[in-house]
């Protein structure tokens, strides 16, 4: 297994991930399981071997964190770990936060509990405003 640096090396220009736009000095990615969607060495999925995703959930009820397992490297199917969090948003950013502080890395910590808290509020149904009346011209 070689170094992420030296994958991310080998990849970052080739990878049928990356989105590139005219006028837009960032490359997009589109990889499974990315935070940002921003192609850079810090967010990649690919590379690392840490990995932790959010996504909504098909209930549309919480998210589910995908983890990517360390014992079932060579099998990418078999290695990722899904579970679905739904007891409400504030406990649920709470349990994903204790998820997160036990055993991930620590710069790619709050953008977890970003998207998280991007899904959650996506679910949230709106309540559509009431029409004042108007006022009686004299």
């Amino acid at each position: 297994m070689s170094s992420s640096h030296l994958q991310w090396l080998v990849t970052r220009n080739t990878s049928s991930f990356v989105l590139k736009k005219r006028n837009v000095k960032q490359p997009f990615s589109r990889e499974p399981l990315h935070l940002t969607n921003r192609h850079c060495f810090k967010y990649s999925t690919l590379v690392h071997k840490n990995v932790i995703g959010v996504e909504p959930a098909k209930d549309k009820n919480g998210f589910v964190v995908v983890m990517k397992s360390k014992k079932k490297v060579y099998k990418p199917k078999a290695s990722m770990v899904r579970f679905q969090i739904k007891s409400g948003p504030r406990h649920t950013l709470a349990k994903l936060s204790n998820i997160v502080k036990n055993g991930y890395r620590k710069d790619c910590r709050g953008a977890v509990l970003k998207k998280a808290s991007a899904i959650i509020r996506s679910e949230k149904t709106r309540v559509a405003k009431k029409a004042k009346p108007a006022k009686k011209a004299e």
